[in-house]
This record gives structure tokens, C-alpha cells and sequence, in this order.
């Protein structure tokens, strides 16, 4: 009498099923190689010296269909790195630029309540509807095209 294997469920077929199945979902869900998105890189200044702390957020101009907020610190020497979703870079496009960057709060050893920080910076670079910054971010920018020149007063 012979047995014959009936072509219904196999180890080999299950382990192959699943690999295939595994693929199949890692492959549809996965990030590209190349995400599309481009280094961004620079120096926040206000009145030529290094800003030397806050954060630096784009926003996508309006009437675009990017609703990512890149967003960056900036270090003591001012220089700041752009990260999308925990990835460096930004989308290529046009943004408004919004910097954020404050003095410690000062809280005087018993006291009741806490102090504001005090911006180091005019309110209108917070705003991303009244900030006169503005980039473009492009896959071959010129030297220092992402660098910001934040000023104390209107010129």
C-alpha cells in the first residue's frame, strides 16, 4: 500500500504562503528607498549673531498639499537640522518659516509662581501667517539658501 502526500497544506506550503503573504504586506507598506525628501540644513541669526536656542517649524504654503510640519532645534551656535516624522529632511516645496526660542523661565528660589520665558525673538517670526521667512526647498540648493536672518526691528 502507498501513501501518497495529498497536495493540501505542507509545512513547505504554509512556510511559503506566509512568506509571500509577509512580502506582499511589507512591500505595500514600507517607505520608499528614496522618500522624496531633501537635507535641510542652516544657521538661525538674529541681528548677525547666532540664535543660540529655540526650534525652527515649516509650514507648507498656503494652497499646497503638504501638511507636514518639518521642524528642527537649534543648537548653541544657531545651526539647526530639519526632521519630517523622525526622518531628516523636508519635502521639496515652498514653506513659511516659524521660529520659536525663549529664555529659560526664571523662577526665583521660593517663589509662588513661576515666571514666563521672555522671547529672544519678535513675535512675528511665531506666526506663520505674519513671518517674513520664507523657503523653498529644492533638491540642489544654493550654498546657505537655508540659512535664517532674523532681525530685532523693521528695517
Amino acid at each position: 500500500m502507498s501513501r501518497r502526500r495529498s497536495r493540501g497544506t505542507t509545512p513547505c506550503r504554509i512556510l511559503f504562503a506566509g512568506a509571500a503573504f509577509l512580502f506582499v504586506v511589507v512591500a505595500g507598506c514600507a517607505t520608499p528607498v528614496a522618500d522624496g525628501l531633501v537635507a535641510v540644513r542652516g544657521r538661525v541669526t538674529l541681528d548677525g549673531a547666532p540664535l543660540p536656542r529655540g526650534s525652527v517649524s515649516f509650514r507648507g504654503a498656503p494652497g499646497g498639499t503638504n501638511w507636514d510640519q518639518p521642524t528642527g532645534m537649534i543648537g548653541a551656535d544657531g545651526q539647526y537640522v530639519i526632521f519630517t516624522n523622525g526622518r531628516e529632511g523636508a519635502a521639496p516645496g515652498k514653506y513659511r518659516v516659524v521660529v520659536f526660542a525663549t529664555d529659560a523661565a526664571n523662577t526665583p528660589t521660593g517663589a509662588a509662581h513661576p515666571t514666563l520665558p521672555r522671547s529672544l525673538i519678535p513675535a512675528r517670526y511665531n506666526d506663520p501667517q505674519r513671518s517674513p521667512l520664507q523657503l523653498d526647498v529644492t533638491s540642489a540648493p544654493e550654498p546657505r539658501a537655508y540659512d535664517l536672518e532674523l532681525k530685532s526691528h523693521d528695517n
